[in-house]
This record gives C-alpha cells, sequence and structure tokens, in this order.
C-alpha cells in the first residue's frame, strides 16, 4: 500500500467525522461507564450490596452523555441536570410493575407516546423523551427489587454526575476546535473527492463514479454544517461572513470540477485532467503554500469542451488552489448557541396529511405506540420473559423514519444489523469463554466502538450493541446464545410490526413526503433565481443559496432511506427524480455564482433575466403539480405552455452570459424532464 493510497483513506476517515462527534461520544461512554463501573463496584462491595443494583447506574448516564442534542454548553448543562430526575421517575415506576407484564408494558407503550410527543419541545424534549424510554426499559430489563429501588436512583445520580463530569470537564466541546476540525475535514473530504474524481478520469469505473456522488453529497453537507456553525457560534459577525463566503466558494468550485470533468470524452484530455487534480491533492496537504500548483492549474487540459465549460473549469481549479481556507485566520467562537430571530430561522414545508386531525408530531406518537402494542403481543407471543425487545425493536425503528418507505427501510436495516450482530456476539463470547478479564475488555471496546456509531452510523451501533449484549450475558453467566437468538426474533416481530403500524396507521407516504420536499426545493431555486440575475442587484445571495442548500438536503434526507442498496423494493425512479432535482439545484446555485462574480453585469442581461423568468415560471408550475393529491386533470395543458428555453432565448455577448445561458437551459429541460414525468399516466 503506497504512501497515496494511506492518505487517502486517512482522508476518508478525517471526513467522516467532520466534527469529531462520534470519537468524542464514544469516548464519553466508554469513560463514563468505566468510570461509574468502578465507583459502583466500591460501593456495592462497601455497602453490601448486589452490584445488579448499580447497573442502570451505568447505562443511564452512558446514554445521556451522548445523547444530548441541545446547542451550546449551557443549555446542554440544564438537560443534563434534568436526566436524572426523569430516568429515577421511570425506574420507580418500571420496578413496581415490571412483574406484570400486561401493566408493564401498557406503561411502556404510554411512555413511548410521551417520548414522541416531547420531541415537540426541542432537543432538549427528544434527548429527555428518550431517557425515559431507556429508563423504562432498563427497568423491565433489569427487574430490580421494589424495596431497593431507593440504592438504584441514588447510583444514577451519582453516575450521571459522573457524567457531567466526563462531558463538560474531561471531554469537554470546545466551538474554537471544533470548526478547526470542520475545516481540516473539509479539506479531507475534497481531496478524497479529488482523487476519485481523477481514478475515475483514467478508468471511468462505476464504483469511482458512485463515490463521487457520495463524495458531493457529503461535501455539501458539511459545507452547510460549517455555514451554521459559523452562524450560530462566531463571536465576530464579520470575520465569519468572510468565511462562510470562502466555504461556499470552495463547495462550489469543486462541483463545477466534477461536472464539467464527466463532460470530458477525448482520452488524452481525460489523463491531463487527471494528472491535474493529482496535483491539486497534493497541494491541498495543507503543509506549505502551493503558487505553482495554482500556477499549474491554468495549462490547457480542456480540449473537446465548450468554451464556456472550459473557462469555468480553469476557474474551479484556480479557486481550490488558491482558496487555502483551512489556514485562514478563524474566527473567536462562543460557547453558546446565537439563535437567529424567529422570522428568519427557515421553517420545513408542512407535508399533506390526508385530512388527518393530528399534527406530524402527534401521528408519528400514535403510529409508534400501536407499533409498540402490537410488538408487545408478539413479544409475549414469543418469550413471555423477553417481550420488551420486541418492543424496543419498533421504537428504534421509529426513531429515525417518517414516511412507510422510510419505515420499511428502517425495519430491514434493523434485521439486517441484528443477524449480523447475533454471528458477531455469539463467535465472541465463544471465542472468549470464561475469561472474564478478556469479556470485560470486549465489553468496553464495544461499548467505546457503538457509541462511536450511535451518531450517523446506527446500523453498525445496532450491530455492536448486539456484541456488546453478548459479553454482558457472559459476565452475568446467561446463555448468551440462547438470549441473543431469543432477541433476534424479538427484532424481526417488532420491525414487522413497526412497518404495519406505518401503512395502517394515519399513514405518510415517501411519494407525499417528498413531493412537498421537492417543490419547495424548486420555489427555493427559483427565488435564487430570480435574484440572481435582478438588475440592480440586491442583498448578497448567500443566504439565498444556503436557503437551496437546506431544501436539498432534506430532500436527500426523505429520499436517502428509500435510495439505498440495501433498500427492499423499486428504487430506480427516485434515484433519478433526486438526482434531476440535485443537478437543478446545481444549475441554479452556479448561475448565483457566475452573477455574483466579476462578469455578473452580463449575467444580469435583460435576455438572460427573461429566460430565468421562464425557468422559474415553470418551476412554480411543477411545484404545483407535485404538491397535488392527485394528477392534473389537462396534463398537457403546463407542458405546452412555455417553449423550451433553447429556442426563446437569445444570444448573449460574454463567457460568463454563457456559461449562465447554458446552466439555465439545463436547468430547465431538467424542470420540464420532471414535469413530462408528474404528467404520464400511472
Amino acid at each position: 500500500m503506497n504512501r497515496a493510497t494511506l492518505a487517502y483513506l486517512f482522508d476518508r476517515l478525517l471526513a467522516s467525522d467532520p466534527a469529531l462527534d462520534r470519537l468524542q461520544s464514544g469516548l464519553r461512554a466508554v469513560l463514563a461507564a468505566g468510570l461509574s463501573a468502578g465507583a459502583f463496584l466500591f460501593l456495592t462491595r462497601w455497602l453490601g450490596l448486589q452490584y445488579k443494583l448499580a447497573l442502570a447506574g451505568i447505562v443511564v448516564p452512558m446514554m445521556a452523555v451522548v445523547a444530548l442534542q441541545d446547542p451550546g454548553r449551557g443549555r446542554q448543562q440544564v438537560t443534563l441536570a434534568w436526566v436524572p430526575v426523569v430516568a429515577a421517575a421511570a425506574l420507580v415506576v418500571g420496578a413496581f410493575i415490571a412483574h406484570d407484564p400486561w401493566l408493564g408494558g401498557g406503561c411502556f407503550v404510554l411512555t413511548i407516546f410521551a417520548a414522541f410527543q416531547a420531541r415537540r419541545f426541542g432537543p432538549r424534549g427528544a434527548g429527555l423523551g428518550t431517557i425515559a424510554y431507556q429508563s423504562f426499559f432498563y427497568a423491565m430489563l433489569f427487574k430490580n427489587p421494589p424495596d431497593q429501588v431507593a440504592w438504584v436512583v441514588l447510583f444514577v445520580f451519582i453516575g450521571c454526575a459522573i457524567a457531567y463530569a466526563v462531558h463538560f470537564w474531561i471531554v469537554p466541546e470546545h466551538p474554537g476546535r471544533m470548526l478547526h476540525s470542520e475545516l481540516r475535514a473539509l479539506r479531507a473530504r475534497l481531496r478524497a473527492l479529488l482523487h476519485d474524481l481523477a481514478d475515475w478520469l483514467e478508468r471511468d469505473g462505476k464504483a469511482a463514479a458512485r463515490r463521487i456522488d457520495v463524495h458531493l453529497a457529503a461535501l455539501d453537507a458539511q459545507s452547510l454544517a460549517l455555514d451554521a456553525r459559523l452562524a450560530g457560534f462566531s463571536g465576530d459577525a464579520d470575520a465569519a461572513a468572510g468565511l462562510r463566503e470562502q466555504v461556499l466558494r470552495v463547495d462550489l468550485a469543486a462541483g463545477t470540477i466534477a461536472a464539467v470533468a464527466r463532460m470530458l470524452d477525448d482520452p488524452a484530455a481525460r489523463r491531463a485532467l487527471a494528472g491535474r487534480l493529482r496535483t491539486l491533492v497534493d497541494a491541498l496537504d495543507g503543509t506549505a503554500p502551493s503558487p505553482s500548483a495554482s500556477a499549474s492549474m491554468h495549462a490547457d487540459t480542456t480540449a473537446g469542451l465548450p468554451a464556456a465549460q472550459a473557462w469555468r473549469l480553469s476557474r474551479a481549479l484556480a479557486t481550490l488552489a488558491g482558496t487555502p481556507l483551512w489556514r485562514a485566520a478563524r474566527p473567536p467562537m462562543r460557547d453558546e448557541h446565537q439563535s437567529p430571530p424567529a422570522s428568519a430561522q427557515p421553517q420545513p414545508p408542512a407535508v399533506a396529511r390526508g385530512g388527518a386531525p393530528f399534527d406530524d408530531t402527534t401521528r408519528r406518537a400514535l403510529q409508534a405506540s400501536c407499533a409498540a402494542l402490537g410488538a408487545l403481543l408478539a413479544g409475549r407471543a414469543i418469550s413471555p420473559q423477553h417481550w420488551y425487545w420486541a418492543v424496543f425493536a419498533a421504537f428504534v425503528v421509529f426513531t429515525r423514519t417518517a414516511t412507510v418507505g422510510q419505515t420499511l427501510s428502517g425495519a430491514w436495516r434493523q434485521v439486517l444489523a441484528a443477524a449480523v450482530g447475533l454471528g458477531l456476539g455469539v463467535g465472541f463470547a465463544e471465542l472468549v469463554h470464561g475469561n472474564r478479564t478478556l469479556e470485560l475488555t470486549l465489553l468496553f471496546v464495544f461499548v467505546a466502538m457503538g457509541f462511536y456509531a450511535f451518531r450517523g452510523l446506527q446500523n453498525t451501533y445496532t450491530v455492536l450493541l448486539t456484541a456488546m449484549l453478548a459479553m454482558l450475558y457472559e459476565l452475568l453467566g446467561l446463555d448468551s446464545a440462547g438470549m441473543l437468538v431469543t432477541r433476534l426474533e424479538d427484532t424481526v416481530a417488532g420491525a414487522v410490526v413497526a412497518v404495519l403500524a406505518a401503512r395502517v396507521v394515519l399513514p405518510v407516504h415517501t411519494r407525499d413526503e417528498s413531493g412537498t420536499r421537492s417543490a419547495a426545493l424548486l420555489r427555493a431555486a427559483g427565488t435564487l433565481l430570480d435574484a440572481a440575475v435582478a438588475d440592480p442587484p440586491r442583498a448578497p445571495l448567500h443566504a439565498a443559496v444556503r436557503g437551496v442548500d437546506r431544501a436539498l438536503q432534506a430532500l436527500r434526507q426523505s429520499l436517502g432511506p428509500v435510495t439505498t442498496a440495501a433498500y427492499p423494493a423499486a428504487k430506480a425512479q427516485r434515484r433519478r427524480h433526486l438526482d434531476r432535482l440535485a443537478r437543478i439545484a446545481y444549475c441554479v446555485r452556479h448561475v448565483a455564482a457566475l452573477a455574483n462574480g466579476e462578469d455578473g453585469a452580463h449575467v444580469r442581461s435583460d435576455a438572460l433575466r427573461a429566460a430565468a423568468g421562464m425557468v422559474r415560471e415553470r418551476m412554480e408550475g411543477v411545484a404545483r403539480m407535485l404538491e397535488a393529491a392527485g394528477r392534473p386533470a389537462q396534463p398537457g395543458a403546463d407542458l405546452a405552455r412555455l417553449a423550451p428555453l433553447e429556442a426563446s432565448t437569445p444570444r448573449t455577448d460574454g463567457i460568463a452570459a454563457e456559461a449562465a445561458a447554458a446552466l439555465m437551459a439545463e436547468a430547465d429541460a431538467l424542470v420540464r424532464a420532471v414535469q413530462r414525468r408528474l404528467a404520464a399516466p400511472a
């Protein structure tokens, strides 16, 4: 393995955890668990208590340190202070009813309903709701005697005090360091993208092409997250604004390089561009300024490209070579998040609910509760003593899904992850059986790795959670293989019931949510396009560009679960729809970038303004079609109302105007393609 390959793998690792959130979560979890376990081992021996009474005091704080979602240190401190109160209430109630499966199951369902309803109160409500549910689950799992529950509560409060020290003193969040990590991760993502793009230019492989698409989507997400951190935590608004603009320019430049490179057909030009990209990868290592690399970006490798595209490629290469934002001066960062005014906060579009009398939070709470009730019945039929695992599986499936398709995807991945975890857990349990030192060591290894994956890698977390349980069962002297097989059966039952509940109880289909999100994206793109060509120029376009980015991210989150390779149903049409909408967003964002550049006056010509008006009008028409509950009564009317942009747009002067016209024409063609698909007979 050569140096370039090692550097590439390291870049992928850095880019996978931009703010080091997952690394910090894993460290906090293992430290909180380890310190609590050691302290409670001493206390239980000193007080003559069973160590089982202290288990809740280990797992609840361990979950708390990774479940905090509040922005800002002060808000997190308040939420963590409430954790032992909420957990104690759930543990006390659970201890008194754990031996009555029907009463316990009924209260479990109510706890799940309350946990989902708490999400309407923001990150604090969502976090405390999760803690309430988890604590009640642990009460069912551990079945502590009611006369000993006071000790359980004491251990929970002590464990949360340890978790507080771990989270805020031992492994604290430093906004300045997190900004540095995100900038470093952005550079790593760029290097990995350019590396894979160079590979694709040389070999034209499908795997490299897929990786390029993944990189571009991840780069957009990282750029948007970095912009949000600078907007929310910066102590110097002017310095933050400059850095935010640089981040956006780099993001746009990377997209331009990928898009134009894919237009190259000439083998010699492809090889030459691949060489330039590898030179640029080396120039982005941050070890030294790269004036020679910046100058080399102007070498001619654009054979066969239209003049406007060749010009855009040269500008993009020069931007990446000459914008070392990871070495730029960073603004001072605050510990507390500064929220924008309520009127300035972007509101997600409401998804049509088919006339349901409930808001989305209540709808999802009812779905999850019905799924929990069905899982309770199925779990009792499978294993009267361990029915709560089926309820746990149903809850986990619903935590990150909102539509029928997303629920099916989440349930299928949950079952696959549990099956893989079963094999891993049984294998390790057999390997280290009887060796308490190795069992304990592996338990903490799986804790660290599992909670590293808790944010963003939920399937990996499920695999490692199952392996973690295998080690715990071994330490407790239980039949780990038999318990894990029972858990897999309960997981399958809970997942099936979750899909049925999503399909039957107040269902929202993925096509409805994605239609609403797609309409929001088209309207945001139309607004940006209108602002880009306005004369005289309007206010800076940064906010409007980021509005398009947020709308695209929402659409990706909606369609992501139902377009993955593991999704067990048809996905090709949704992938094409997402690709088209993402490309429309790309075209409009880059028109705005051209209008904001040195030659922006040419882009704001009368001809291009008229063309932009036509494109925006068509976007609005398609947005209305996407939001409509049924097919249009006369699908041909909207298609015939506007002529194709290429036939109605006068020629313009200037290379920037030519590039903008080409981007508008491409956006128009894509919008028309979406329009034709919507108007086609079902």
